[in-house]
């Protein structure tokens, strides 16, 4: 297993691979980590608090972690199906926080499976918040985590 950073010298390399993983296993409806991806260009990997990984299994990508502003703005850890019963979501997750100091994470009350890997990975949830359409969502943090961090955006 091989997890690389993604920086600005090696973005056009991965550009099109990590577009095609996460069109591949990105579950959700709206297709969101797919379409802020897409936009993304080489000048954000320069911006504070943006990072992404990914992990190699025998020259394949099995893995992709993603976060924009620490997490506050967007945060996303996509697996292959195949190693969904790893902790390769931990470490992922882990290694981001190694490289960025802080990490958030914001999570959907009752996505267990997220959740789980969150507490594993040692992010503590510290506050929730309440969407238009009623979603609840839990935030969690690693790191050097503050909740004025996320109140303040909020």
């Amino acid at each position: 297993m091989k997890i690389v950073t993604i920086s600005y010298e090696n973005w056009e390399k991965y550009r099109r691979p990590i577009l095609n993983f996460v069109k591949r296993y990105d579950k959700s409806a709206s297709q969101y980590v797919y379409k802020k991806l897409f936009k993304m260009k080489k000048h954000h990997l320069h911006e504070p608090g943006t990072c992404i990984k990914l992990t190699f299994w025998e020259g394949k990508i099995i893995a992709f972690a993603a976060v924009i502003n620490y997490g506050t703005t967007f945060s996303s850890v996509l697996l292959s199906p195949r190693f969904k019963n790893t902790h390769l979501k931990t470490t992922l997750f882990a290694s981001l926080i190694d490289e960025l100091g802080v990490c958030y994470q914001k999570i959907s009350y009752n996505d267990k499976e997220t959740i789980k890997m969150a507490l594993q990975a040692h992010l503590v949830c510290f506050s929730y918040t309440k969407t238009q359409d009623d979603q609840i969502y839990l935030w969690f943090g690693g790191g050097h985590w503050h909740s004025d961090d996320i109140t303040q955006e909020a």
